[in-house]
């Protein structure tokens, strides 16, 4: 199984920016056979990154999708628009979908499945906010995302799912290797299963990949703010193999 490298540019970049960006990295990055490297640009740089990346070892990943394939839906994206810009992840449940846009479980689950009918592979983010980690409450929230989010899921291995820490994206804090660790291994226990890559979000950076990276259960990261400078991402993918 593969290292998964997501790098999720959220509202940034420009049509040239992006352009700029994908022209660094598609010159500089060596592949790396036990790497797959995902890269989600905002919706209107799909078709640009999706040309840009065609004939090289990236994957390209959208941050969001519609529950719905077509019709009277204000501003979303479908799924086959996402297969024609040759789209292979689809990130769902970011905390940010769902605190901002309110996004619920039951919503997740649905594109979840919308997903899979289109063989676009979901990413489900998952995580704890800082007053639930304090009173303790990280595991019984992590098993209601997951129950919740993969409910009528009968085959879990086409999906990966991402350990967010809430308090730790954008925030320059970071899970421990041992804290992330013991989240990892109890998401593998409810999946049951070891296909499924459980990677790791909040605050990666090339300082931290390295130690993350050496625990186990710990199968690649979805980086935020690092990500949006291509040497950094490459950094962080050297991090991870060394």
């Amino acid at each position: 199984m593969n290292l998964l490298i997501g790098a999720n540019f959220k509202m940034n970049k420009t049509g040239a920016e992006l352009r700029e960006y994908l022209g660094t990295f598609t010159a500089e990055y060596k592949n790396i056979e036990t790497v797959d490297v995902m890269i989600a640009p905002v919706m209107t740089g799909l078709s640009l990154a999706g040309e840009l990346v065609k004939d090289s070892c990236i994957h390209l990943g959208a941050q969001n999708m519609s529950s719905e394939i077509s019709g009277a839906f204000t501003g979303e994206t479908s799924p086959l628009s996402l297969q024609e810009f040759g789209c292979e992840y689809v990130i769902l449940g970011h905390s940010e979908r769902r605190t901002i846009f309110g996004e619920t479980d039951e919503l997740v689950n649905k594109k979840l499945k919308t997903a899979l009918a289109h063989n676009i592979r979901p990413i489900l983010c998952i995580g704890e906010n800082l007053a639930q980690k304090e009173e303790g409450l990280t595991k019984d929230i992590l098993r209601v995302q997951l129950e919740k989010g993969l409910a009528g899921i009968e085959d879990t291995t086409g999906i990966d799912i991402a350990y967010e820490p809430v308090w730790a994206i954008g925030t320059g804090k970071s899970a421990t290797p041992e804290y992330a660790e013991e989240i990892h291994m109890f998401i593998r226990e409810i999946l049951g299963q070891t296909k499924s890559r459980i990677i790791y979000g909040g605050s990666v950076t090339e300082v931290t990949a390295h130690e993350l990276i050496s625990k186990r259960e710990i199968n690649g990261f979805l980086i935020g703010s690092a990500a949006l400078d291509p040497r950094r991402l490459m950094k962080i993918i050297e991090e991870t193999v060394r």
